[in-house]
C-alpha cells in the first residue's frame, strides 16, 4: 500500500544568524528509514519536502509518498526538520510574514520576496516560488530545527485520529498526517495554467497607485472520520506577482497522485491571497471546486474569457452577502498519461488514441511511438 505523508510546524525555533535583525530560518523537512536492526545505523532518504524561506510556521507543499507492507511488523521513519542556510543565503535578508487561515485560525509565516522598485508591476518573485525544486540547495550540515521517530502502523491506526502531534525538544510543534495515497483510478499529471482576472485590489498604495501582489494555494479535502473533523492540506502554492490586478501565474504541473490522490472529483479549493511584505498575508477569497471541474472550464474565448472562469468569492461574516474576489481563468488543464510522460522525456512522439471519460481523462489507451 501506497501511504502519503503531509508535514506542517509551528514555532519552531529561529535558528538563522542575525535573527535579532529580523532574519528567519528556511525550514524543510527529510524523511528517512530507519533499520530495524538496532546494531546498525543504515538508513535510506525517502524524500524531501521543499525549502520554505524565512518561515517558522511552514505548511509544506511537497508531500512524501513511500510504500507502507501492512505484514511488516514495524515500519519505523525519523523525520528531521533543517535550516536551509544556502538558499537564504541567495535570497537575502527578508522580514517575517504571516497569513492567517480562516478555517481554523492557525497563523502561518510565510516566505519573503523583496517588492520591485516603483513601476515595476507584474514581476514574478523567482527565488521564493514554493513549488519550484530547491532541494539541491539542502546539505547534511543545514542546522538540525527538530527530528521525531515516528511509526507508520501506529499513525495509521491510532484513535488519535490521522493528523499526529509531535512536541519538539528543540521548540516548536510539528503534525504529521498519513493517509492511503491512492484513493482512485485517474492517473496522470496535470498540466495547468490559471490566469486571474478582475482580482480586487485591496491595496492602495502610494498615491493610490498600488495594487495587490496576488498569488494562490491550492488545497486538498481530507475528512478525519475519527476526530469528526475536516481538513485542507496545501498540495501546490504558486507565486505572486507584484502590483497587478490581472496575473498570468507561471504553468506548472504536479502529479494526480499528490494532488487528488489520483481522483479528479476529490474536493479542491482555491485560496486567492494578497502578499505581504510585513505582517500578515491578505486573504481574498476562494472557490471549492475539482480537478474535473478545472478540465471543463478551460477557456475557449482567449485568456480573457470571463464566462468560463471559475468565480472566487468571499461571503460576509454574517453570511447574508457574497462578493466577487476574483476570477480565475484556466488557461490550460490537461491530464497527461505516466506513459506518455516518460515517453516524452525520452524525446519521443506520443501518439495517444483510446476512449476519454466525460472529464477527459484516459480511461483506455493504445500508444505508438515514431
Amino acid at each position: 500500500m501506497r501511504v502519503q505523508i503531509h508535514l506542517r510546524a509551528e514555532k519552531l525555533t529561529n535558528l538563522a544568524r542575525g535573527k535579532y535583525l529580523g532574519r528567519r530560518s528556511s525550514p524543510y523537512c527529510t524523511i528517512v528509514s530507519k533499520s530495524e536492526n538496532t546494531n546498525t545505523n543504515s538508513t535510506k532518504v525517502l524524500g524531501r519536502t521543499e525549502v520554505i524561506h524565512a518561515n517558522t510556521f511552514p505548511h509544506f507543499t511537497k508531500s512524501v509518498i513511500i510504500e507502507y507492507d501492512e505484514e511488516v511488523a514495524w515500519t519505523h521513519l525519523k523525520i528531521t526538520i533543517r535550516d536551509c542556510r544556502a538558499l537564504r543565503s541567495i535570497i537575502g535578508r527578508g522580514g517575517q510574514r504571516r497569513r492567517r487561515s480562516r478555517d481554523d485560525g492557525e497563523e502561518e509565516q510565510q516566505r519573503v520576496a523583496r517588492k520591485p522598485f516603483f513601476g515595476l508591476g507584474g514581476i514574478h518573485n523567482n527565488y521564493t516560488d514554493d513549488h519550484d525544486d530547491n532541494s539541491n540547495y539542502c546539505s547534511d550540515n543545514d542546522p538540525i530545527m527538530g527530528e521525531v521517530d515516528v511509526e507508520v502502523g501506529e499513525l495509521l491506526k491510532s484513535d488519535n485520529g490521522k493528523e499526529q502531534k509531535f512536541e519538539l525538544s528543540t521548540g516548536g510543534t510539528l503534525y504529521v498526517f498519513v493517509t492511503e495515497s491512492i484513493q482512485g483510478t485517474d492517473r496522470g499529471v496535470l498540466d495547468c495554467q490559471i490566469r486571474g482576472l478582475d482580482v480586487k485590489n485591496i491595496e492602495s498604495g502610494l498615491l493610490g497607485l498600488g495594487a495587490v501582489d496576488p498569488y494562490f494555494v491550492i488545497s486538498k479535502k481530507e475528512n478525519d472520520t475519527k476526530k469528526g473533523t475536516t481538513c485542507y492540506y496545501d498540495v501546490y502554492r504558486s507565486e505572486h506577482v507584484h502590483d497587478i490586478i490581472n496575473p498570468f501565474w507561471k504553468p506548472f504541473q504536479i502529479d494526480l497522485e499528490r494532488l487528488c490522490n489520483n481522483d479528479v472529483h476529490k474536493q479542491l479549493k482555491i485560496t486567492v491571497w494578497d502578499q505581504q511584505d510585513r505582517g500578515e498575508d491578505r486573504w481574498l477569497g476562494e472557490k471549492d471546486t475539482t480537478v474535473a471541474e478545472m478540465m471543463r472550464h478551460v477557456a475557449k474565448r482567449g485568456n480573457a474569457d470571463r464566462e468560463s472562469a471559475l468565480r472566487v468569492e468571499a461571503r460576509s461574516e454574517k453570511g447574508d452577502k457574497i462578493d466577487l474576489r476574483a476570477l480565475l481563468v484556466i488557461l490550460k488543464a490537461d491530464v497527461i498519461s505516466a506513459n506518455r510522460k516518460m515517453m516524452a522525456n525520452e524525446g519521443s512522439v506520443v501518439i495517444c488514441s483510446g476512449r476519454f471519460d466525460t472529464v477527459g481523462v484516459m480511461i483506455e489507451n493504445d500508444e505508438s511511438s515514431r
